[in-house]
């Protein structure tokens, strides 16, 4: 090891001495594994590594190192390989978007949207992102979105265009996997212009929103097409999260199963226990479990191992918020909540969550809010159905019949194997006197689950505040006692 990288490590550690921060936080602020830093601090690093820290940190070391050369040595954690190389772990590039606007002075929006996405995309910890300084010198090249992904090293791009005329600005987007080519998304936003800032910030979250479910998708069937033997703990957790989104039993116990293997591979993987914790928690929810309180019990449990393995991971603290909030211990439950999406403000599943927990509090007016930033952010995600059964449920609660209705019935459409939407819709019909929808519904979740009975209902929302209203619907559509 050279003097320069003992140099590095020592001005690194005593960075984080001044900044009062331990090493796990200053991790999590490079959005680099542990492991890595761990490696760092003893001055077993790569260029790539030393470049991150200084781009994120803005400290100053290249200087340190002298005339050192810095070999890749013992980097474990993603992007492990030279500049250019095939990526091992999803890793993004956000190319500089276009100002087609004919007026150089449009450059900054171009500018600052590219920015804003990149460093919002950044957060999401799983998700390698190029650092600004890489990408911005291909402002203006018209590059090869495949050459440029390969002299970067990264699979994925996403280039963009901004057009601003006569008080309207249109933002275009478009996500394409640079090793195959293929365009996974595209999506074109027409707003006035007005509030430059506002508008800037609204653009970013919903291109967040929007790209976070295609790569995982992507990356599940990436996946899906490697040998079984061959599937790393990320892979099985790819392929989870693709199976879980659809809330089906057959497909449930398949990810469960898979994220059993995932965590028997990586005990310390904070997300494969999140997930696992959530999939259980719907096992017990949809009474796919033999003992629904046992499953409670082992949801949570995963959920705490995955906030003690990693407290940034907003996965982590959705799925301990949802086991608080479904105990009941609703002020915990919104704080976890809340903190999920602090650490991502564009996690679609956050707020729809975000929105069931204040609603079971008693919080009408925030829950609607809450449920319909999930759907403005990400309506076409495989979670969508869940989105507008929550929103539909929160219209519910607050005694909005009508507007509740059609959002009830797409959730209905969505997953046509899952009783709980039908109950919600039931109890929507119940209260609208739609008695002949009402019993058309209560004959098709027959087909599916036992009968429903109004006993059974109130007893498992003794602790939510929209009992009453829910389980009045119920008995005016005529459910049994």
């Amino acid at each position: 090891m050279s003097d320069g990288h003992k140099r590095v490590a020592a001005a690194v550690r005593a960075h984080i001495a001044r900044e009062h921060i331990s090493r796990e936080e200053f991790a999590f602020r490079t959005r680099l594994g542990k492991s890595t830093i761990d490696k760092f601090m003893t001055g077993l690093f790569s260029e790539r590594t030393l470049a991150i820290v200084e781009d994120r940190t803005g400290l100053s070391l290249r200087p340190l190192m002298g005339d050192a050369a810095t070999p890749a040595m013992h980097e474990a954690d993603p992007p492990s390989r030279a500049l250019g190389a095939a990526p091992t772990r999803p890793s993004i590039a956000v190319l500089p978007f276009a100002n087609l606007s004919g007026d150089p002075a449009q450059d900054f929006f171009a500018d600052g949207i590219t920015e804003d996405i990149a460093t919002a995309l950044a957060r999401l910890r799983w998700l390698f992102v190029i650092a600004r300084g890489s990408t911005f010198v291909f402002r203006g090249r018209g590059a090869d979105l495949r050459e440029a992904a390969g002299q970067l090293g990264v699979r994925y791009v996403l280039e963009g265009s901004v057009r601003a005329a006569d008080g309207r600005l249109r933002v275009t987007g478009h996500l394409v996997d640079a090793e195959t080519g293929k365009s996974i998304w595209a999506e074109r936003y027409d707003r006035e212009l007005r509030d430059i800032f506002a508008l800037q910030d609204d653009i970013t979250a919903r291109v967040v929103a929007a790209v976070e479910p295609h790569v995982y998708s992507e990356e599940s069937m990436r996946a899906t097409l490697l040998q079984p033997e061959s599937i790393d703990a990320w892979g099985l957790v790819m392929r989870a999260i693709d199976l879980v989104h659809r809330v089906e039993r057959a497909r449930n116990e398949e990810a469960r199963a898979l994220l059993h293997r995932a965590i028997a591979l990586e005990p310390g993987y904070a997300r494969a226990h999140a997930l696992l914790g959530w999939a259980t928690s719907w096992a017990a929810h949809c009474d796919w479990l033999p003992d629904r309180a046992a499953g409670r019990r082992e949801a949570d449990r995963h959920a705490r191992a995955a906030l003690a393995l990693d407290p940034g991971d907003p996965w982590a603290r959705m799925v301990a918020g949802f086991s608080l909030s479904t105990a009941g211990q609703h002020d915990r439950a919104i704080a976890d909540l809340a903190a999920a999406l602090a650490i991502n403000p564009s996690f679609a599943l956050g707020h729809s969550m975000h929105g069931w927990a204040l609603l079971r509090a008693g919080r009408f007016t925030d829950a609607q809010k809450e449920t319909a930033e999930a759907l403005r952010l990400s309506p076409l995600d495989t979670f969508s159905g869940l989105y507008t059964s929550v929103h539909g449920l929160a219209l519910l609660a607050a005694r909005r019949f009508a507007e509740a209705l059609p959002y009830l019935r797409t959730s209905v459409a969505a997953f046509p194997d899952y009783g709980g939407h039908y109950n919600t819709l039931i109890s929507c019909c119940g209260h609208l006197g739609l008695m002949e929808e009402a019993h058309e519904f209560m004959s098709a979740r027959g087909r599916i689950e036992p009968p429903l009975r109004l006993s059974t209902i109130r007893e498992s929302l003794r602790h939510f505040a929209h009992r009453d209203v829910f389980v009045d619907g119920l008995a005016r559509a005529g459910v049994p006692e």
